[in-house]
């Protein structure tokens, strides 16, 4: 296949880009900054995606599916600036790809875009499949508005995907890379009572979700992409301390939400989220469950290990 993916210099683009050529596919990147990925079956340009105006109809030439991965990051205090680009990367970003792919004349298969656990909102102890609706808040918002978008592929003779994304773990990015920051001091957080449900996902995982749309024809409309087996936050810090040998200390909900705002909803908000429609489509997770992730990320070896 030929796979289109925006955003792919950034913390999964990269990650995914080097899965689909390792698969044997072509890829072709458009991110704002050069890529650091080299193969003669592979593809950049430099391109703000903000402006259509710039789009050229030749990246586009045989591409069987198109990946948006674009995002401004969301681990940042929320004011009006960072609003507007959080929603401008996303939303905006959407907009403007599926009104420069109606005017091609041979269209992708499918259109496939990020989304993130952030559509569901804070929903306590209830198990969050795909049909669910959507929550409160300003990412449950963003989420709604960015899946709007992409659906409007399927008015071209598309598919589409939206791929609602938990908190994907890999050491270079994302919570982990924020929650190992304190952790290289010897502390890090458990933020509210811990109670709050946290979905998960390893980065294998997530690249395998991400080429199983492209492949699978059968999977359209929001997917979950988060492992079968969510934790609790205060099990998740745990679990992570097993590894990364820390403090744990608690941080009130009332503090944290004084020094961030609606920020803190990334961390506060219970998500139960569960993978529906890749069980169902008997999509085999590498990584289960979160010891097993941790594992593999840290590459932990139980045999050199002391024994207790």
């Amino acid at each position: 296949m030929k796979i289109l993916i925006c955003g792919g210099s950034g913390f999964i683009g990269q990650n995914l880009s080097r899965y689909c050529l390792d698969k044997g596919h072509q890829a072709v990147i458009l991110d704002r900054n050069k890529s650091r990925i080299t193969s003669p079956q592979l593809e950049s340009f430099e391109v703000d995606l903000l402006r259509p105006e710039m789009f050229n109809k030749k990246w586009f030439e045989g591409a069987d599916a198109v990946i948006n991965l674009s995002g401004r990051d969301i681990f940042t205090f929320w004011n009006k600036t960072a609003r507007k680009a959080i929603r401008e990367s996303r939303i905006t970003v959407n907009k403007n790809l599926i009104d420069f792919i109606a005017k091609l004349d041979q269209k992708p298969g499918v259109f496939i875009s990020a989304s993130a656990v952030g559509y569901y909102g804070n929903r306590g102890e209830t198990e969050l499949l795909e049909n669910e609706g959507p929550g409160q808040g300003f990412l449950a918002e963003v989420c709604k508005a960015w899946e709007a978008e992409a659906k409007r592929a399927e008015t071209l003779g598309m598919r589409s995907v939206q791929v609602r994304t938990a908190p994907v773990l890999l050491k270079s990015g994302g919570i982990l890379l924020q929650v190992l920051k304190s952790m290289s001091f010897g502390f890090t957080f458990i933020f509210g009572g811990g109670s709050q449900w946290f979905s998960w996902l390893h980065m294998k995982d997530l690249l395998r979700i991400y080429l199983e749309a492209a492949v699978n024809e059968n999977l359209s409309g929001p997917v979950n992409a988060c492992a079968p087996n969510p934790v609790r936050f205060r099990d998740f810090i745990k679990t992570l301390t097993q590894f990364k040998k820390s403090i744990a200390i608690p941080f009130p909900a009332w503090l944290l939400k004084l020094f961030l705002q609606e920020t803190a909803d990334v961390v506060l908000f219970s998500q139960r989220m569960i993978p529906g429609k890749m069980l169902k489509a008997n999509f085999e997770f590498s990584y289960p469950k979160l010891e097993d992730a941790l594992n593999d990320i840290f590459d932990f070896n139980p045999l050199s290990s002391p024994l207790n």
